[in-house]
């Protein structure tokens, strides 16, 4: 999430720049438009883990937070695999993406021209911190199922 951060300060400092040099200097800059949205899909694949991990994705609450007990345990196990389906495309599909752009020399368009492989590499990278998140929530809602059963038992 530091990372992420930064990553947005470093943004919010050239799109500063860029409005600086267009309107005050009359001399654009070319590049910083190619860099903002470079690291866009940085700031994605380094925030969501944090916001995964918070409980701060998107939920139905209607249909999910009247359930209680195992039921409230199978919807997490169930959204936590899913993110878990998800995270392993975004490493298998993410890694052979970079490595045959890798592989063919692909380069981004505009003033930079940089390799679009490192780029790609993001994904796999969001993948795996998305992977490792899921698993603990997974773990936590396993814990609690053996939790629910104690408390039905002393009933």
């Amino acid at each position: 999430m530091a990372g992420a951060a930064v990553l947005i300060l470093f943004d919010l400092t050239l799109i500063g720049i860029a409005v600086v040099m267009r309107y005050v200097f009359s001399n654009p800059l070319q590049w910083t438009d190619e860099i903002v949205s470079l690291t866009l899909t940085a700031v994605v694949m380094l925030s969501a883990p944090k916001v995964l991990l918070q409980n701060g994705h998107i939920g139905v609450d209607i249909l999910t937070g009247g359930l209680r007990g195992r039921a409230q345990l199978v919807v997490r196990i169930w959204g936590a695999s899913a993110v878990l389906c998800v995270s392993a495309l975004l490493i298998l599909n993410g890694w052979k993406t970079a490595m045959m752009s890798k592989l063919i020399g692909i380069m981004t368009e505009g003033q930079l021209e940089l390799p679009v492989w490192l780029l790609q590499l993001l994904l796999p990278l969001g993948g795996v911190l998305l992977a490792l998140v899921a698993v603990g929530q997974i773990w936590e809602a396993v814990d609690g199922w053996s939790g629910v059963s104690r408390e039905a038992s002393s009933k």
